[in-house]
């Protein structure tokens, strides 16, 4: 095991008289640190780092990780553009890769950005940069030249400093008090501060004690913040307190104004089509284009943070929107390391080039530094459509309630409401336009359901359509 991976942490903990209930941590700025680091992961990554290090254990993290399979599962030859379109999928890069070097544990197994400058002194002069390393984005178009790599662009090759000695997010003078529900507070909040915002009764039965934190269990606090409400009692003393699914509704709150204006905007709408069970209200499955197979694909380039600032800090994960809370407006400025520190972590743009400019979440990308602008992703062969477009046409797909995409069948299809028995005439073919409000109840859906085409679409399907009979 490398050094990223065998260092520790040793936190003071405090637990209730009967050892059921984890009270509070108090913790370093380096354990502050990976905890916020967990907002900037990018959705399929931490799928990916999860099923990595547990296996066929692996939490299932709503319909996301059902999604994820599937991905894994769809051959590149018929669907995908190229074999490296779909590995952008399987392995999101973070806008934070330079950061997660500096962690003192190395848990995501990240990728240091790599770019390619042109080794000619003029176009050296003007900055030409490429994200790619092929056949297309590797020639400078400036002058035909080869271009050569150049690892880290922003620190000019420079050696990053080792997280012991400072920082990456936080101050390394700092120290916080962490909740069992991932709430961060200062440590100058003081003790009753402390006992009066964490609700804390009976102190004076509370008993301290003392825990190691390594590699397993910074990979067991990511799992549980994920499907516990209570993930240090979860972790330190065995007490499970998973989250329940929970329906979503179709008018989520949202931070984004567009919501507001979303007739003036100019985000796409989709066309989706959804069999309904007219009986029961039940919805069975959706045939879809890859227009919409797309749009799911590319959840998993959307940081946890990103998504948290999309549905306004209420994904329905209460450990992840406390800790977003908690960034957003309880730790003050000062205890971060860079002015737009809070507003990277609370706002975290996705990778350039990975969503495509008429995605429908309206999401933003990481810009390189203004006198980098030679980032043509129409010159890599990964993407030959342009960026954010993964998949061939013309396909149609079936997409199960959990999100399992699969090529649309329709033999298979009447194998399934054969033994189900549902008769086709107890089915009704809704069409819908997916839009804004419809991609956020998805994307909310998909992080804590594992019937997330029901939670985000039904009750969606039933104004329009008139279809009003309730849930079976």
């Amino acid at each position: 095991m490398d050094d990223a991976k065998a260092a520790e942490f040793s936190l003071k903990v405090m637990i209730n008289k009967e050892k059921t209930k984890v009270l509070f941590v108090e913790a370093d700025n380096h354990f502050a640190d990976i905890l916020l680091s967990f907002l900037t992961l990018p959705l399929g990554r931490i799928i990916k780092v999860l099923e990595k290090h547990y296996g066929d254990e692996a939490p299932t993290i709503g319909s996301l990780s059902s999604l994820y399979h599937s991905l894994v599962n769809l051959e590149v030859g018929p669907y995908f553009v190229t074999e490296g379109a779909k590995q952008t999928l399987l392995n999101p890069a973070s806008t934070f890769e330079a950061e997660y070097a500096r962690l003192k544990i190395d848990y995501n197994d990240y990728h240091p950005a790599k770019y390619f400058t042109c080794g000619i002194l003029l176009c050296r002069r003007i900055r030409r940069v490429s994200m790619y390393h092929d056949n297309n984005a590797n020639i400078c178009p400036n002058c035909r030249n080869i271009r050569k790599l150049q690892s880290n662009l922003w620190h000019d090759g420079k050696k990053l400093k080792d997280a012991s000695g400072d920082g990456v997010f936080t101050m390394n003078t700092s120290s916080f008090i962490i909740s069992d529900d991932l709430q961060i507070l200062p440590y100058k909040t003081g003790l009753l501060g402390i006992i009066s915002i964490l609700g804390i009764t009976d102190v004076d039965k509370a008993e301290p004690i003392k825990v190691t934190f390594g590699f397993s269990e910074i990979m067991s606090l990511l799992k549980a913040s994920l499907i516990s409400q209570a993930p240090f009692s979860d972790l330190i003393l065995s007490k499970a307190r998973h989250v329940n699914s929970v329906a979503v509704g179709s008018e989520p709150e949202t931070s984004l104004n567009q919501i507001k204006n979303e007739d003036n905007t100019d985000s796409k709408k989709i066309v989706l089509k959804v069999m309904v069970q007219k009986s029961c209200g039940k919805l069975l499955y959706a045939q879809a284009e890859e227009d919409f197979v797309e749009f799911l694909f590319s959840l998993f380039n959307i940081p946890l943070g990103g998504a948290e600032h999309l549905l306004a800090g209420k994904t329905c994960i209460k450990a992840i929107d406390n800790l977003y809370r908690s960034t957003a407006v309880v730790i003050d400025d000062k205890y971060f390391k860079a002015p737009d520190t809070i507003n990277r972590l609370t706002k975290p743009n996705v990778v350039h080039g990975c969503i495509s400019d008429d995605n429908i979440l309206l999401l933003t990308e990481e810009c390189l530094p203004d006198d980098y602008s030679d980032m043509s992703w129409s010159s890599s062969d990964k993407f030959p459509n342009g960026k954010g477009s993964y998949l061939k046409i013309p396909q149609t797909y079936h997409v199960a309630d959990d999100l399992t995409v699969t090529p649309l069948c329709i033999f298979s299809i009447l194998s399934s409401l054969k033994k189900q028995e549902i008769p086709i005439s107890d089915v009704k073919e809704v069409e819908l336009q997916i839009g804004l409000k419809e991609g956020l109840n998805i994307l909310k859906a998909s992080l804590t359901s594992t019937t997330a085409l029901t939670d985000a679409l039904l009750d969606i399907v039933r104004i329009k359509h008139k279809i009003i009979n309730f849930r079976g």
